[in-house]
């Protein structure tokens, strides 16, 4: 009798200890599946002109950290794309000054890129939403008007966050992107390009109108929780007293 209270004792002690610890910690979580969307790769003369390409966002492999006392998530991973890598042409359009050159355009390196960025008011059901910006890094070389350049930049993805339901075991929540300013069939939302990102030029990263056109959507994607070290460990050494203690 006195021995089946020992153990009884054991077992309520590792079985509090993890939503104890749950409660005060950043819960950690795991998600790799599909992105549905892509984003406009563009270099062109500013207000004048076009050149670029679509690219499609593929697989996000990440680590959510879900702070419930602050009600943000912190997301940080890597994030496939194809093509990753096109040349283009780069014109002015018909009757406007001629401007003319090609480049070749690389996002990320090897057909991905990681990011590391943070959602606020992720509260469940708050009706309250705060976006995040994935910033989407861009490389380029070519000739523009007979000179040669080279240059790197980022594309700034705006993204929002809603947290489904959170437990000691998954996360479930869903991003979005916020059309800004001008938006188009489907889900599409267009953002002011960034004006002279190749030093010394007038090439933006948007066409004609100065604006760029991307699409963004995760549905209620279930991501599933990481242990922490530290309670791995203490429910390793619990376990290890229970088989100690029925031994004797």
């Amino acid at each position: 009798m006195k021995m089946n209270r020992t153990l009884q004792m054991w077992a309520a002690l590792i079985l509090g200890i993890w939503p104890a610890t749950a409660d005060c910690q950043i819960l950690t979580y795991y998600y790799s599946g599909p992105v549905s969307g892509y984003t406009e790769v563009d270099l062109s003369p500013e207000g004048v002109g076009e050149g670029g390409f679509d690219t499609t966002f593929g697989t996000i492999t990440e680590t959510l950290y879900y702070d419930p006392s602050a009600q943000t998530i912190e997301q940080a991973g890597s994030l496939t794309v194809s093509p990753s890598t096109e040349s283009i042409n780069i014109q002015s359009w018909p009757g406007l000054p001629p401007e003319s050159g090609s480049a070749t355009l690389t996002v990320g390196q090897n057909g991905s890129f990681s990011f590391d960025n943070t959602f606020g008011g992720v509260a469940i059901d708050s009706g309250f939403l705060e976006g995040s910006d994935l910033l989407v890094p861009v490389s380029g070389s070519g000739t523009y008007n007979g000179q040669a350049f080279s240059g790197t930049w980022n594309i700034d993805i705006p993204i929002y966050a809603e947290a489904n339901a959170v437990t000691a075991t998954s996360l479930t929540f869903t991003e979005f992107q916020w059309p800004n300013g001008e938006s188009g069939p489907g889900s599409y939302g267009a953002m002011q390009g960034q004006l002279d990102v190749v030093p010394g030029t007038d090439l933006e990263d948007a066409v004609s109108d100065g604006t760029y056109y991307y699409s963004w959507q995760m549905n209620d994607v279930v991501a599933t929780a990481v242990p922490e070290p530290n309670s791995l460990a203490l429910l390793s050494l619990g376990l290890s007293a229970l088989a100690f203690l029925r031994r004797r």
